[in-house]
């Protein structure tokens, strides 16, 4: 008996059929898995198959509403303020709550080591989680300094913002607050041509991130759609980050060890034009940000950026050494460590080195704790020393008009 057979055209488009198939009914099973799993944090498929950060017409970008991370570490609540996973709605303030808000960048978010060269490598510390960070630690020392109120801290930092952007987070704000602290300096360019604004150059960098070009910005549209997709780019991320830092942690971190035997100098570039350009507009935004808050009779605490260059190196542990000789031998950090140091030695020209509102943090130079997991990120210890300094600070200057 004769048998019809199937043309090539016929069983290619079979084929993709039963792909198609397949696909749809393991994402539906997908999708029913992260409903059950992610209802309790109010996050969408979309929200979490895209970036961290999302463009803001006015900010540039700022941290995606409700995004969870993947391992659960804190989620953003609906305004982009980084806590506890499942807190996402903003609360309404009642006559006993004691609000404060963090603004600055990722440092004072709680980031852990930078995810780009041999950081991680070095040091093995991820991103840290809600409940260690600054916003957690300030929350409970706050909590048990005022027993009598109800405390509730903010993360409202984002990372890579400068201090305009940190500014301008702030002024967008119309919650109650009765406490503004910020920390700042770490992004902000560190040279700057005639005529060229922060903002310019802040857009500039924004266009040419990652998940703007290919091959993130194909990807990004897939996992958006979703979970199935999502959950194994995650899935592999993760496997091999966690590889990464098992391997280096069980060799002892050999990273570590070849760069604290390799001292490095650290390289400084002289100051001219475009330093100072980017020093006159690091500091016009910083008097602005305080002589704002100081007109709306609003209590607060500007701070400068700690740096792992100004870490006496006599209380440094020895992955500290090793950081800080990674940081020096890489290129292109001459231009940052002279706009940094040139931004301490100004700090006294500028009247600020008996304000009480904005303050070097520089007690992380000579703390005798491991404070840096890279250039500019804090260890979860170095993290609750610094919320107990400035839980001290608001305590001691709360009543004060």
């Amino acid at each position: 008996m004769h048998q019809k057979r199937w043309t090539r055209k016929k069983l290619f488009s079979f084929s993709i059929l039963v792909c198609v198939a397949i696909f749809l009914l393991v994402e539906i099973l997908f999708r029913l898995l992260f409903w059950q799993q992610m209802k309790p944090f109010h996050t969408t498929v979309y929200v979490q198959g895209s970036p961290l950060q999302l463009d803001d017409s006015a900010l540039v970008f700022r941290n995606r509403p409700f995004y969870l991370d993947h391992q659960r570490k804190y989620q953003n609540n609906e305004n982009g303020m980084r806590g506890k996973p499942g807190d996402v709605f903003m609360p309404v303030k009642d006559s006993n709550d004691f609000w404060v808000f963090l603004f600055g960048a990722s440092a004072i978010e709680g980031m852990g080591s930078n995810k780009d060269g041999e950081w991680l490598d070095i040091t093995g510390v991820t991103d840290h989680g809600y409940n260690e960070n600054i916003a957690f630690f300030l929350e409970r020392e706050l909590q048990q300094k005022m027993p009598g109120k109800k405390v509730r801290v903010f993360n409202a930092a984002n990372s890579g913002y400068t201090i305009h952007q940190s500014f301008m987070r702030y002024a967008a704000q119309d919650a109650d607050m009765d406490w503004i602290i910020s920390m700042d300096g770490q992004n902000d360019p560190a040279l700057l041509g005639p005529g060229q604004l922060v903002m310019d150059s802040v857009r500039e960098e924004w266009e040419q991130n990652p998940t703007n070009s290919f091959p993130l910005s194909v990807i990004i549209p897939i996992t958006q759609h979703s979970a199935f997709v999502n959950r194994m780019k995650q899935s592999i991320f993760h496997i091999k980050q966690n590889r990464r830092i098992r391997e280096a942690r069980e060799n002892g971190f050999p990273r570590s060890q070849y760069w604290f035997s390799r001292p490095q100098a650290i390289r400084y570039r002289s100051a001219d034009d475009s330093t100072a350009r980017a020093l006159d507009s690091f500091f016009n935004a910083l008097h602005r940000f305080d002589s704002t808050l100081t007109a709306r009779n609003q209590k607060h605490l500007l701070l400068l950026q700690p740096h792992i260059i100004f870490r006496d190196s006599s209380v440094m542990t020895t992955t500290e050494r090793a950081l800080l000789n990674y940081y020096a031998g890489r290129p292109g950090n001459a231009s940052t460590n002279g706009f940094l140091r040139d931004m301490r030695r100004r700090f006294v020209t500028e009247k600020f080195s008996d304000s009480t509102s904005v303050q070097l943090l520089d007690a992380t130079d000579t703390m005798r704790i491991p404070v840096f997991v890279d250039y500019c990120h804090f260890t979860a210890q170095a993290n609750s020393v610094i919320a107990r300094m400035l839980a001290n600070h608001i305590i001691e200057h709360n009543q004060r008009p």
